[in-house]
């Protein structure tokens, strides 16, 4: 197993979700065992998803906002791109 797989299957296995790499996971545990950087990976990968379990996301108003500003700005950005072109 290369680390790229071994990190988007434990990823998925932190999120709840289906592994498809190993049915079993033991393939992910040999890979830790033996993965330094994978290892470290996974703990980065634990405290991140501790930290940010029980953060809410943006508000819908804050968000819709967010939106009509970057589509404002492309709209923008490409004025300005025709009229230079």
């Amino acid at each position: 197993m290369i680390c790229a797989e071994y990190r988007t299957a434990v990823s998925a296995r932190l999120d709840g979700e289906r592994t498809d790499v190993v049915a079993d996971g033991a393939g992910l545990d040999e890979h830790e065992e033996r993965c330094a950087d994978c290892r470290d990976w996974l703990a980065v990968a634990r405290r991140l998803r501790a930290l940010t379990a029980g953060a809410q996301g943006p508000s819908p108003e804050w968000s819709a906002g967010l939106v009509d500003r970057l589509l404002g700005r492309l709209a923008a950005d490409e004025g300005d791109q025709a009229r230079t072109a």
